[in-house]
């Protein structure tokens, strides 16, 4: 699989079809918590990306504020109409959420589904880093 920036996927013809499939915008909202969401992490490296003809294209990168949010990230998504053929149900467009905080024990990764004109919102949990050996070294 090959990494590509967004801004190189726009000079392909790939990129082309895309927006043909998802010519309106969705917009995500990203909050990263611990412990039930009472405790927001900030500095959390945000990575939104999304396969498309074997290349993990990046569409957004960024990081959280002091309240461990990202806001207002458009995506491209497809046009919010019912899907008839599918039970009433709306077309979406699926992208992956990485996001990475060296205090943390894992890197969390979500699919998210992303609806023309509609805002979503992904809760990010993380589990702290417990440095086991340093509370060994301190008698614990």
């Amino acid at each position: 699989m090959n990494f590509i920036l967004l801004e190189k996927f726009k000079e392909t013809e790939e990129y082309e079809k895309f927006l043909q499939d998802n010519p309106s915008l969705g917009t995500l909202k990203v909050e990263v918590f611990t412990a039930n969401e009472s405790i927001p992490i900030p500095n959390t490296q945000v990575l939104i990306t999304k396969n498309i003809d074997n290349n993990d294209v990046l569409f957004y990168k960024g990081v959280t504020s002091s309240s461990g949010i990202i806001d207002n990230v458009s995506l491209p998504a497809p046009n919010p109409i019912l899907n008839a053929s599918y039970d009433n149900e709306l077309k979406y467009t699926i992208y992956d959420l990485t996001a990475i905080n060296d205090d943390f024990e894992t890197i969390k990764k979500y699919k998210i589904a992303m609806f023309g004109d509609i805002k979503v919102i992904q809760y990010v949990k993380m589990i702290p880093k417990i440095d086991i050996e340093g509370a060994k070294d301190n008698g614990n």
